[in-house]
């Protein structure tokens, strides 16, 4: 009997250590060995996945069918897409705590067969594998656009102009403001980018991006393209039946190859004849000439620069909706304005600058809720984990594929109450100053994404973000439009990324303001 007992309690401590061993590890964070891994092997909750095909997800607005499943399953959720384990992270501390703290092992990306391979963006940032190439680009655009940078006087005024642009667009075509916003942005990155200043609508170069930033949404877009999910298609020959993604790969590239060469192509041209305005590749180039390497170095500018588009338009024209269905928000953000930027008889004399920024708090505020209301990156892209890991006692395995559902975390309402209302004064103390907001209350902390793969275009698209709003609630009016019978149309509040489109008044506030930008030769 006592031998019994001794082999009991034997047995009883080898698992009482291997426990503790897997304890101690969930403590420090690092990853569990595959020993270990076998004691508490437990995924995240989930919706039973379906025999070959896996969980199916929607190939649109996957973002809310997430949503489904976090008030199901909880904001840690794990589903299989055809055999591809993905996990779902749908709050600010879960995408924090695995995304931000544990980046080192969350920062790489999945293959991307359709985006990445076939149509060519795995060459430029936002689908580079976390390596050095990655790592350089990263350095490039802190250099370039990061904080300080944004913050330099010739490039707010850079940015200044091409609002003043924008808004000259609008008062002379309010009902094309939509097709404004994005010649807007676009117009901001050829001139950063490439020292190209456009000097009307239609502008060939600002198509060129547009055709190629319309073919990175399309075949990003999560369960769109079966070639993601089966990557043995990409080598069945187009003219199979079936096969026609691969003709929509090949138009897609196209158009990002005119991307990389066209405006580069121009500012090598400008330089050559000594009258190239500064910018992003002008600058690069100027440091580079005479290496041996310079042929690789143009390859790697140029898809540094094509990784430079941003979410702008969609934050632009998401603001016009809100200020559409919102008129007392919009009331009030123009009586600040009035005060910190009119004269004493009520003259106008200036359009907003960036300098006035920290005296309008309600205007910032605003900034901010359109950010969360309805974000223009709902999901951004995905991470892919690169060690087997533990959290909150789930194992997640290498390899799994990790999205962050922006959208679920901007609609917290534990921390945004009424989250799908527009209402700047969340961020307001009680004397209508910006409140020091919390990494939780803070929508930029997920906006722009998480961890090493955060947007790097976040302050750049922050300032234009501002000056267009602040510039557009000074000069215009936006309302309902009304119907032949004088109704007012509610426009919806429809989103797949960005608003759908949607009709509205914009007017000049007065013949003074309008006269601020129509009189401009920029």
């Amino acid at each position: 009997m006592s031998h019994v007992t001794a082999k009991i309690q034997s047995s009883e401590l080898r698992t009482s250590l291997s426990q503790r061993r897997c304890e101690i590890l969930h403590r420090i964070r690092l990853p569990v060995s595959s020993a270990a891994a076998s004691v508490q092997e437990v995924r995240p909750p989930g919706p039973n996945p379906r025999w070959l095909i896996g969980n199916p997800i929607p190939g649109y607005r996957q973002w809310l069918k997430f949503e489904e499943w976090r008030k199901i399953y909880g904001n840690v959720v794990q589903i299989t897409v055809v055999g591809q384990p993905t996990v779902i992270l749908s709050s600010l501390k879960a995408a924090s705590d695995l995304l931000d703290a544990r980046g080192t092992i969350y920062s790489d990306r999945p293959p991307a067969i359709m985006a990445g391979e076939l149509v060519g963006w795995a060459r430029g940032l936002g689908y580079s594998p976390y390596n050095l190439r990655f790592r350089e680009f990263r350095r490039m655009f802190h250099q370039y656009i990061g904080a300080r940078a944004c913050q330099e006087p010739d490039f707010l005024a850079i940015q200044e102009s091409e609002n003043k642009k924008f808004l000259r667009r609008i008062s002379k075509d309010p009902d094309g403001f939509m097709e404004h916003a994005r010649e807007s942005t676009g117009s901001l990155i050829l001139r950063l980018a490439y020292g190209y200043s456009t000097v009307q609508n239609n502008d060939p170069f600002v198509k060129i991006a547009e055709d190629a930033m319309h073919g990175f949404a399309r075949a990003s877009e999560p369960g769109r393209f079966w070639v993601d999910s089966f990557p043995i298609l990409r080598h069945v020959p187009s003219w199979l039946p079936g096969a026609g993604f691969k003709i929509i790969a090949r138009h897609m590239r196209e158009d990002l190859e005119r991307l990389y060469n066209v405006p580069f192509d121009f500012v090598k041209s400008e330089m050559n004849r000594d009258s190239a305005l500064p910018s992003f590749i002008s600058s690069y180039l100027e440091e580079k000439a005479g290496t041996p390497t310079l042929e690789e170095e143009e390859e790697f500018i140029k898809a540094a620069s094509a990784s430079l588009y941003s979410g702008t338009p969609s934050a632009v024209t998401s603001f016009i909706l809100a200020m559409t269905l919102n008129p007392a928000v919009q009331s009030r953000a123009q009586a600040e304005l009035d005060a910190v930027i009119c004269s004493n008889d009520d003259t106008a004399v200036r359009l907003p600058k960036f300098a006035d920024r920290e005296c309008l708090p309600y205007v910032n505020a605003i900034v901010k809720e359109v950010l969360r209301w309805n974000p223009s990156v709902p999901l951004g892209l995905p991470h892919m984990v690169t060690e087997d890991d533990v959290y909150q006692s789930y194992h997640i395995k290498k390899g799994t594929v990790v999205w962050a559902n922006i959208w679920s975390i901007l609609h917290d309402e534990s921390v945004y109450p009424d989250p799908f209302e527009l209402r700047p004064d969340r961020y307001l103390d009680e004397d209508g100053k910006l409140r020091q907001l919390g990494k939780a209350e803070d929508p930029a902390t997920a906006a722009f994404g998480f961890g090493r793969r955060i947007c790097p275009g976040l302050f750049l698209a922050d300032n234009s973000i501002f000056l267009a709003i602040a510039m557009m609630l000074y000069v215009f009016n936006i309302s309902k439009t009304k119907d032949q019978h004088g109704v007012e149309i509610t426009p919806a509040v429809e989103y797949d990324g960005h608003p759908r489109p949607f009709i509205c008044s914009i007017q000049p506030r007065s013949p003074q303001l309008t006269a601020l930008i129509v009189g401009s030769s920029v």
